[in-house]
C-alpha cells in the first residue's frame, strides 16, 4: 500500500493515499470524525444489502477527504502559527484526508475534486492571515 500518514509534534494531521491495497482497508483511524476506506475489489465481489442502525455520534472537529480525480492539487499544512510545515502535491487518483489543523489547497492545474466531510454544513471557516 503506497500510504504516508504526515505527523506534526507527533500527531497524525494528515493522511496521503496514493494507491489502494487489495480488499475493503480503513485508512483513518477509527476514533476519527471522517471514516475514510478503500475499495479495491476484483470483479463479482460484493457488499451484501445492509443499513445502519441510528446511533448518535458527536464530533468535535471537521476533518476533510480530497480525491483527486483528475488534475493537480497542492495542499500545505500549517503550525498553530500560521506557518506552513509541509507541502506536497495530490494527483488524479491519489486521496488526501486533513485530520486536524490549518491547511490550503492550491489548483495547480484544471482539476475535479471531490471534497468530502463530516456534517452538517456549518459556514465557519477561520481564514489565516498572511
Amino acid at each position: 500500500m503506497d500510504m504516508e500518514k504526515i505527523l506534526h509534534k507527533g500527531k497524525l494531521v494528515a493522511i496521503r493515499i496514493k494507491s489502494m491495497p487489495a480488499g475493503s482497508v480503513p485508512m483513518t483511524p477509527p476514533e476519527g470524525a471522517i471514516q475514510v476506506l478503500t475499495l479495491k475489489h476484483k470483479k463479482g465481489a460484493s457488499a451484501e444489502p445492509h443499513t445502519h442502525r441510528a446511533h448518535k455520534r458527536v464530533t468535535h472537529t471537521l476533518q476533510e477527504c480530497l480525491v483527486v480525480i483528475s488534475g493537480l492539487v497542492r495542499v500545505s499544512l500549517y503550525d498553530g502559527k500560521g506557518k506552513a510545515f509541509r507541502r506536497f502535491r495530490v494527483a488524479a487518483g491519489e486521496t488526501c484526508v486533513i485530520l486536524s489543523g490549518i491547511h490550503g489547497v492550491e489548483y495547480l492545474k484544471n482539476s475535479e475534486v471531490i471534497e468530502i466531510k463530516n456534517g452538517p454544513f456549518i459556514d465557519d471557516k477561520k481564514m489565516l492571515k498572511t
